[in-house]
């Protein structure tokens, strides 16, 4: 029978039993009951994680046995660790009794916690009636000790193992409240495992607490008359503590285990969960990011018996194609109904070798939409799929807009602007084809060299859009009566070519054939036309040069071509000429000039003449330096004679250099002097000189021979020059202006003259070409002077100089003075004179 007896003034503790504890198995007892504490605390979690009542009730139910197991197994390594100098035996029905107040104080603590934030009653009153369990455990288990002793509690001792126990139960259900004031203090992230790591070590210390007070409190008297004989079922202290051990180490490790699985599976549906919010959140991206693409993204699959179908595509396939996804989801047949005839065979040759091969797919096709041609780029990654389908993936764009832009550069590239004709680029293509197909079939052909005699007078007399608009008509007139295999070209200005072939298989029938065409010609182009109301009527002079593709160039072809075209027109008007092998002579005489060139170069006959630049203020800023050729009998031969053999032959090059190396050289001799110190000089370069790899290696390398400075120095380039290579004339002009030489665009009004180049390139001056000036001179009030007003207005609002060349009257010089042009050069102020003439005169003026 659970009965509590205690000590009083006349208990004779004088003959109480000597005790003490074995200090290992005190250690391990409360091991043993914070680990119970921290297993029981575990299945917290577990109860809260839960939507199901029945599911945390039997977390609770579990979670309380595993508490009351660890109190009763501490109760029990306690006992053991606790020596009398007698045997002990323990009353087995008692003992077992005494867990179930250990199970339910576990559950009243679980009930409490199961709670994140607890009010301080609950708190409380959960703590008391956790102590007073624990307590009733203790000494029910007491009670249950079979010893030759009567045992009695000291009553302070006992009150206060009972109060220790509730006190100490208390603060460990009160540390998650104090736990969760940390975290939004300290706005920490987690604090779970401390959490319960704190409340375990709180109940195994309460538990631990009330036992040895307990113990302390109790008092063993020996008994007068010891037991004769032990009862007959008892356990031995030392057995029932091997078993509770065995036993609640057993359970608490499954319980452990247990806990550890469920929350491996919390956070499996935790990770699950996640990963489904994330794939979702991909696929919203996707869609937003497809939907934000100038195209579609799609998926087209071709299965093994030729189906086609396009099991994804985006929802812009309804505006690049016209139909839905849904629509050509498992039949893709609409899609290629759309395709152009003349691509769609192209295209499923496409697909078939992509197929085949498995390589990315990408084709250009055209489709007709709502009665509108477009073309479209598709672009795939083939990928063969188990059932023996390929499936591409990938995105078609609609390029429409882009083939526009292509054609249109194309047409700007190879094509005249004004007339539609093919340019001098294409054309020259077009010969060197047709010299090959004469070489090839045996059959002669014809080049027509057309030139529009006195073009001129129309333009000044009625207008330049006169001019145009008679270039137009008559390109039409060419083109309408020729061949499409024949190429009627514009070169520039009014010079057309004309290229025909298959005359006859013998030099007389092609002579006869080329001849009837071109009178023809004549009488086409005689025919007046009409140009806004006014009647006109073409004079042609027309050469003509038969080729067979034998050893012929299309360099030379042309040359001849437009050899007879000159010989045509020096005879007369609506003349025709062909190309005279006689006229060798003069390319003879070239020849000799030629070996006379080289000779002059050896000989030093060439020399520098300067021209002066002339200021606004009045006096002379610089000089050009100009090439000169004193032959020793023929004297002085002009630079449009020899300047063309030195640019065909390549003696340009090694001119070019000394001519460098010689202004280079009087350059420096005048900026060691103050009164010419700041003259700049400027020279001319050729095409063949400019495109020198080391070009600039080579300035740069004659300035510093010279000991000149660079600044003074500015090189003459024209457009051609430029719109050569543009990217190579783009890095050598950045990198010669990066040491302080000026560049110049040399006659300015010619050729392209492209507004757009000069803003893009780097020029430092802008020289308007003197034929510009002088044209503007014979018509004052003409668009010539409206023209250059426009090219200095631009190029100072560019940061760049103007000089205009030509000026040889007072007029141009005033009316060039208006516009604020910077330089001016011409035989208004001085022709081109030796250095012995110019130093006398520069010594003069300063």
């Amino acid at each position: 029978m659970f009965q509590l007896n205690f000590t009083n003034d006349t208990t004779p503790a004088e003959l109480a039993l000597t005790t003490h504890h074995s200090l290992p198995l005190v250690v391990l007892s409360l091991l043993i009951a914070i680990l119970a504490a921290f297993a029981s605390v575990s299945h917290v979690d577990l109860m809260r994680s839960t939507q199901s009542p029945s599911v945390a009730h039997r977390w609770h139910i579990i979670g309380a046995i595993a508490m009351g197991i660890g109190v009763w197994t501490m109760h029990f390594v306690g006992m053991v660790a606790f020596k009398l100098p007698m045997d002990v035996y323990f009353e087995p029905v008692t003992t077992s009794i005494s867990l179930i107040p250990a199970i339910l104080a576990g559950y009243i603590g679980l009930r409490v916690l199961r709670n994140t934030e607890p009010s301080a009653f609950a708190i409380v009153g959960g703590g008391t009636l956790m102590g007073l369990g624990i307590g009733v455990m203790h000494y029910l288990g007491m009670s249950g000790m079979l010893v030759n002793a009567k045992m009695l509690y000291r009553p302070e001792l006992f009150t206060l193992s009972i109060l220790v126990a509730a006190v100490m139960a208390s603060s460990a259900l009160a540390v998650p409240r104090l736990m969760m004031a940390l975290q939004c203090t300290f706005n920490a992230r987690d604090f779970s495992f401390l959490l319960k790591l704190a409340t375990a070590s709180l109940m195994g210390l309460a538990i631990s607490s009330l036992h040895y007070v307990a113990m302390a409190a109790t008092v063993f008297l020996p008994l007068e008359w010891p037991i004769a004989q032990g009862p007959s079922h008892t356990i031995d202290e030392t057995l029932i503590a091997a078993f509770a051990v065995i036993a609640s180490v057993f359970i608490l490790v499954v319980s452990t285990i247990t806990v550890i699985l469920r929350f491996r599976i919390l956070e499996s549906d935790s990770l699950a969960k996640k990963s489904e919010r994330e794939a979702r959140q991909i696929e919203d991206r996707f869609k937003r990011l497809v939907s934000r693409l100038p195209g579609t993204v799609y998926q087209f699959q071709l299965d093994p018996d030729g189906r086609m179908r396009i099991p994804y595509a985006s929802a812009a396939i309804e505006h690049v194609h016209g139909v839905t996804a849904d629509e050509v989801k498992d039949n893709a047949d609409r899609i290629f109904q759309m395709v152009h005839k003349d691509d769609l065979e192209k295209l499923m040759v496409s697909i078939q070798k992509s197929a085949q091969e498995l390589n990315v797919w990408k084709h250009e096709y055209r489709i007709r939409l709502n009665g509108n041609e477009h073309w479209l780029q598709g672009n795939a990654i083939p990928d063969r799929q188990e059932d023996g389908s390929i499936l591409w993936s990938g995105f078609i764009t609609d390029v429409t807009e882009k083939k526009q832009a292509e054609a249109r550069i194309q047409q700007l590239a190879f094509y005249d602007e004004l007339t539609g004709l093919p340019n001098r680029r294409l054309f020259e293509d077009r010969i060197g084809r047709a010299l090959a197909e004469a070489s090839r079939h045996q059959q002669y052909g014809a080049l027509l060299y057309l030139d529009l005699d006195d073009f001129k007078s129309l333009n000044d007399t009625l207008g330049h859009s006169f001019g145009d608009r008679l270039l137009r008509s008559l390109a039409n007139i060419l083109s309408s009566n020729f061949r499409e295999t024949d190429t009627v070209a514009r070169l520039g200005g009014d010079e057309f070519v004309i290229l025909t072939g298959n005359l006859g298989t013998s030099e007389d029938i092609a002579t006869r054939n080329a001849n009837r065409l071109a009178e023809n010609l004549l009488t086409l182009l005689h025919k007046p036309v009409d140009l806004n109301g006014y009647e006109y009527k073409c004079e042609t002079s027309i050469g003509i040069a038969l080729f067979d593709g034998a050893e012929q160039s299309s360099e030379e072809l042309l040359k001849r071509a437009d050899t007879a075209m000159y010989e045509a027109k020096s005879v007369g008007r609506n003349v025709i000429r062909f190309h005279d092998p006689h006229i060798q002579s003069i390319l003879a005489k070239r020849f000799r000039l030629e070996i006379e060139l080289r000779q002059a170069m050896e000989r030093n006959e060439l020399t520098l003449a300067y021209q002066k630049q002339i200021g606004r203020n009045g006096e002379c800023q610089g000089v050009e330096a100009l090439l000169r050729w004193k032959h020793p009998e023929r004297g002085f031969i002009s630079p449009a004679d020899f300047i063309p053999i030195a640019e065909h032959n390549g003696l340009i090059i090694p001119l070019g250099r000394w001519v460098l190396r010689t202004a280079c050289h009087q350059l420096s001799v005048w900026q060691q002097e103050p009164k010419t110190q700041g003259l700049h000089i400027s020279v001319n370069v050729s095409s063949k000189q400019f495109h020198q790899p080391d070009f600039v290696d080579v300035v740069l390398k004659t300035l510093q021979q010279a000991g000149a400075t660079a600044t003074g120095l500015c090189l003459e380039v024209t457009e051609s020059i430029v719109l050569d290579d543009l990217e190579d004339a783009l890095a050598k002009m950045q990198a010669l202006r990066a040491h302080g030489i000026r560049i110049a665009m040399d006659d300015f009004g010619t050729g392209y003259s492209s507004m757009a180049y000069l803003s893009r390139l780097p020029f430092d001056e802008v020289k308007i070409d003197k034929s510009f000036v002088q044209r503007a001179d014979e018509r004052a009030n003409g668009n010539e002077w409206v023209i250059i007003e426009t090219i200095m207005t631009m190029a100072h609002k560019l940061g760049m100089r103007v000089v205009a060349e030509g000026v040889e009257t007072q007029q141009q010089h005033k009316l060039l003075d208006a516009m604020n042009c910077d330089f001016f050069q011409g035989f208004y102020f001085s022709r081109p004179v030796d250095l012995e003439t110019l130093s006398r005169a520069l010594s003069t003026e300063h």
